[in-house]
């Protein structure tokens, strides 16, 4: 009796765990959003700041996206609206963008874990950082990992923009004021 009850409770594991991962391997659309933690490009000479006070460079992301799947291998495009912190000498400044990152990822114990890379494009919308007169085109890279489970994924990325801005001097009194905008994300996604 115990022997079949364990031999049941396994193939039930199985079963979940396989329709959750089935769930992960057809492609789709879905919504994400997240935290991400900005820097202007120093995360290593900021450290001590970070400790003491992380809220500051603290903002937000929100979109829609889509996964097309080629076995072990998936396109993932994205669509996002980013807003972005930055304290620089005790003056909280904002960043608002469209951000379009179109990753490939590649598939790891089955689609459980991913990692994956790819260019982000970036359209902003309102730079506090500079004058009124900038490009607003940018581009970047972002890389990461995530975890899937069913129609509900985790991820953690990396992103830095390829060209720095020259931000209003006003503004910044610390270095050329030339930054490259680098953050860590946090993202929860839901697939339909």
């Amino acid at each position: 009796m115990k022997t079949t009850l364990k031999a049941s409770l396994l193939v039930f594991a199985l079963m979940v765990f396989y329709q959750s991962a089935n769930a992960q391997t057809r492609g789709g659309f879905g919504i994400k959003g997240g935290m991400n933690y900005n820097s202007n490009g120093q995360y290593f000479k900021d450290a001590e700041a970070i400790w003491g006070d992380p809220k500051n460079n603290l903002g937000y992301h929100l979109g829609i996206f889509g996964k097309i799947n080629a076995g072990p291998v998936y396109l993932r495009p994205e669509i996002n609206y980013t807003n972005l912190k930055s304290e620089i000498n005790l003056v909280q400044l904002e960043t608002q963008r469209l951000d379009a990152p179109i990753l490939v990822g590649l598939n790891l114990f089955g689609p459980l874990v991913s990692v994956f890379a790819g260019p982000s494009f970036h359209y902003y919308l309102e730079d506090e950082l500079r004058d009124f007169d900038y490009e607003k085109f940018n581009a970047g890279y972002q890389f990461g990992v995530g975890l899937s489970l069913g129609n509900i994924g985790l991820d953690l990325r990396y992103e830095r923009v390829l060209n720095g801005q020259t931000v209003n001097i006003d503004n910044v009194v610390t270095g050329d004021g030339d930054f490259k905008f680098q953050q860590v994300m946090l993202g929860i996604s839901f697939k339909f």
